[in-house]
């Protein structure tokens, strides 16, 4: 990789006089290489926030059916907001961070009690359950072309690459750089045209690792390259920290039947459904079973099996571990319902759950093997 003297990064003055420039090329190459998704046909709000929140945490490819279910159930605000949110948490199902889901359900509430009518200013949007600084300047730019630049992972890593960030993007002198940087290089009067091309740069061409530096417009003004740092930038202070976590589940079923109970509305998973989070914590233990249900459901007459799953989320590594319990009658416990497999489209269940009854045959004890369940880590 050549090296070069950079020539805009070390004053502001440099910076300023490259701001056309950067501009103007990256909106030609947004032209010519910007993603085709369907929420960009046209500047509609509804379609333009939902489609912020879904993608949230969540890649574009991951995303798009989801945004595509979403506006076919409801094409508008007020459907949303007349939903139930068991029918949205349903269609939520496999994305995770399913506060969205609340969130998003109780904005459209908001929205619709104030007449139906969408915010236009980012600090306005900022109102509604969910609705950060970089969703709030993301929706009011591209639907009203407020000159409000967005800044999230890619935008940190594209400017923090290009410009030559001085600081760790998770300081505050860092993020203080970036958000100066931003709002200096950016298009003021194409401001939703050019956010969108900043975004599309850092999730097609500009990305983490393998970026493609030989076909980038900026290869030869970017800090990085030319001061081989491109796989240094954007740097931060520390790591993220992964906590373990483990949950003991008492998997009770009878005849295809199985025993759920709804989450907290609140913490990981919030809303949707479970099984039953095991009385005691370790492993299977009939004594520990006995003292509590013995007398109807004695151990000795179950037929139990233990299965563990493994599922990471963005900072937990969770171990799930299942009592697979066949009962001789139904047990009814306060808060439980009765389920049946074909019903569990019904009740939206976390993603691991979900697929370890799709994987397991309960009839004949078979299951197939068991995998980390993951969803998406996006960093700058």
């Amino acid at each position: 990789m050549p090296k070069a003297e950079p020539t805009c990064q070390k004053t502001k003055q440099g910076l300023l006089s490259h701001k056309r420039q950067w501009a103007k090329h990256l909106l030609q190459w947004y032209a010519g290489h910007g993603r085709d998704l369907p929420w960009r046909r046209q500047r509609d709000p509804y379609a333009i926030w939902l489609s912020e929140v879904l993608l949230q945490q969540t890649r574009v490819e991951q995303g798009t059916p989801y945004f595509l279910r979403f506006l076919a159930s409801f094409p508008r605000v007020q459907d949303l907001a007349a939903a139930d949110i068991q029918e949205v948490l349903s269609l939520w199902q496999g994305l995770g961070y399913y506060r969205r889901a609340h969130h998003l359900h109780q904005a459209a509430r908001q929205i619709v009690s104030d007449g139906g009518v969408f915010p236009q200013l980012p600090s306005e949007w900022q109102k509604l359950p969910g609705v950060g600084a970089y969703t709030a300047a993301a929706i009011s730019s591209i639907a009203f072309d407020y000159a409000v630049p967005v800044v999230d992972g890619n935008v940190i890593r594209v400017l923090s690459r290009a410009f030559g960030a001085t600081e760790p993007y998770d300081t505050a002198a860092g993020l203080h750089w970036v958000q100066r940087v931003a709002q200096e290089v950016m298009d003021t009067k194409h401001a939703g045209d050019y956010n969108q091309a900043i975004m599309d740069m850092g999730a097609t061409m500009c990305t983490p690792k393998n970026p493609d530096c030989p076909a980038c417009f900026w290869q030869k003004n970017c800090f990085a390259y030319q001061n081989e740092k491109v796989q240094a930038l954007p740097w931060r202070s520390k790591k993220t920290q992964i906590l373990p976590q483990t949950i003991d589940y008492l998997v009770l079923y009878w005849e295809q039947e199985f025993l759920l109970f709804k989450r907290p509305d609140d913490g990981i998973w919030a809303g949707l459904f479970e099984f039953m989070v095991q009385p005691w914590k370790g492993p299977w233990d009939s004594a520990a079973w006995d003292r509590l249900y013995g007398e109807q459901w004695p151990s000795n007459t179950l037929e139990i099996r233990t299965f563990g799953v493994k599922h990471a989320l963005s900072h937990r590594s969770l171990t799930l571990n299942l009592n697979c319990i066949q009962l001789h009658r139904k047990l009814h416990l306060n808060d439980g319902v009765w389920v049946p497999f074909s019903e569990l489209d019904r009740y939206p269940l976390p993603q691991p759950l979900l697929q370890f009854l799709k994987q397991t045959d309960f009839n004949h004890g078979r299951t197939q093997q068991s995998h980390a369940y993951r969803q998406s880590r996006q960093r700058p």
